[in-house]
This record gives C-alpha cells, sequence and structure tokens, in this order.
C-alpha cells in the first residue's frame, strides 16, 4: 500500500483538476483523502493524466470516483 505526503496528494489532485476542467475543485482535498484509498489516487491520476480527452460521463464517472476517495483518516 503507497504512502503519500499531503502535498503530494495535492499535486495530483490539482494535476487531475486542471486537466478535466472541474468547476467545483472542492469536490475533495488532500487532507479528505484517505491513506486506505492512496493506491486508488495513485492508479486514478495515472489514468486521467495519460488519456488526451474525456467525453462528459467520463468526467462524470471520474469526479465520482475522486469523491469515493474521501474516507476517515487513519
Amino acid at each position: 500500500m503507497a504512502s503519500l505526503t499531503l502535498e503530494e496528494i495535492e499535486t495530483m489532485l490539482d494535476d487531475m483538476k486542471k486537466k478535466l476542467n472541474v468547476v467545483n475543485a472542492s469536490v475533495i482535498t488532500s487532507d479528505s483523502v484517505s491513506p486506505a484509498k492512496h493506491d486508488h489516487l495513485i492508479a486514478l491520476h495515472a489514468h486521467v493524466m495519460r488519456r488526451p480527452s474525456f467525453s462528459i460521463s467520463e468526467m462524470d464517472e471520474i469526479v465520482q470516483e475522486l469523491g469515493q476517495l474521501r474516507g476517515r483518516k487513519s
């Protein structure tokens, strides 16, 4: 299981928000990402950053995935 710093999480989230042109950037914050979900964040970030573009439905799904990264802090 990966362990990320808040700075690394924030960088990944910022990258994805910019790439997806997320209007509601407060959908998730770096300190709200559950440590148990760090691996999922890494995978989602890699997926978003390697794709040149996304359909509206794909963007909606990704934003939902970002929302699911929130959780209890350990």
